[in-house]
């Protein structure tokens, strides 16, 4: 069967080269976690943080000017981030970026983070760096970083991007290995976005999570591994958003036999029952998976009855003239 490709997409004007960071004189002093922050008086910084699995190492970001009084979405005042190691209980690293975002650390001290960009267009800097500041993985896309992640070993890192309606950086997944200094693919993914990332180095594949759904698997060349077992998932997600657009997906895909219809038919069944026919939108596409379930099984009644209560709750939903074949087909 086939997947259907989550849609996600814009463009952003182009951003002066990145300050590279810089080894800073081992400043010791204390660091405090307040829930999602941190600070570190002896530098006067506040802001977001990760930390290493092993726990050595905190990478700390501030998307803000240094005064702190601009964040976010900006055109001017560059955000900076920190490095700290806690066995050292020191700084070891700091630099600055436009607007740096979502950090990760790996237990070598290797680190990745996202630059947003100032103005509003639609673009992002992928980086990853050692623990000496130097620059080992540069990635600019036209579109907007949605998330990323980096091994724990530091060997490996993985970015996705957003939607965008200019080019074919929109909704792309880019996997690097960083000790090897290659990327090592970049797809439009058929899992769509990711919640997070599992790296089975031992495996040679990625795992990406969606949450509901399970953890998928590519490999490294980006070859998807887990194609029968992420439409299973799908169909049998308790989510039922996603269980009816695999649904419908199945009975619109070249080769729909019997078999695929049934379980379109049951994923829509269970899908009303784990919430959809508690949202209007959702209910009527749930009713209009079954009209197409029964039609191609030939229930010609229940496909005329299921697509008539999806128009009357959304007329737009695409059904009207198979449902009036149908009603024709039925008063001869």
């Amino acid at each position: 069967m086939g997947l259907l490709d989550f849609l996600f997409g814009g463009n952003k004007r182009q951003t002066k080269a990145a300050q590279q960071p810089t080894p800073r004189p081992v400043s010791a002093g204390a660091i405090s976690f307040h829930d999602k922050f941190v600070e570190i008086p002896s530098i006067g910084f506040f802001g977001q943080f990760s930390k290493s699995h092993s726990g050595e190492w905190v990478l700390c970001w501030s998307d803000s000017d240094e005064a702190g009084q601009r964040g976010g979405h900006r055109d001017s005042g560059k955000g900076r981030y920190v490095l700290y190691s806690a066995q050292q209980k020191a700084v070891v690293l700091q630099g600055k970026l436009e607007r740096p975002n979502s950090g990760n650390v790996a237990d070598n001290g290797n680190f990745s983070i996202e630059d947003w960009h100032f103005s509003s267009e639609l673009s992002g800097t992928f980086y990853v760096f050692s623990s000496d500041g130097k620059q080992l993985t540069k990635k600019k896309f036209n579109a907007n970083l949605y998330n990323s992640a980096i091994s724990d070993s530091g060997r490996y890192a993985i970015c996705q991007t957003a939607n965008s309606p200019v080019g074919e950086d929109g909704n792309r997944l880019t996997a690097f290995d960083i000790e090897g200094n290659a990327q090592l693919f970049s797809i439009h993914p058929p899992t769509g976005w990711a919640d997070k990332y599992r790296f089975e180095e031992g495996k040679s594949q990625i795992g990406v999570v969606i949450n509901g759904i399970g953890t998928f698997h590519y490999d490294m060349q980006g070859q998807f591994v887990d194609s029968d077992r992420f439409g299973a998932a799908r169909l049998e997600s308790k989510r039922y958003d996603v269980a009816l657009m695999a649904a419908e997906e199945i009975l619109k895909a070249p080769g729909l036999n019997e078999q695929l219809a049934k379980a379109a038919l049951d994923a829509a069944t269970r899908a009303c029952g784990n919430g959809a026919d508690n949202d209007q939108g959702w209910k009527a596409v749930a009713l209009k998976v079954q009209g197409l379930a029964h039609e191609f099984l030939q229930n010609n009644e229940k496909a005329l009855a299921a697509f008539d209560q999806a128009l009357a709750i959304n007329p737009k939903i695409g059904v009207k003239r198979k449902a009036d074949s149908l009603r024709k087909k039925l008063a001869t």
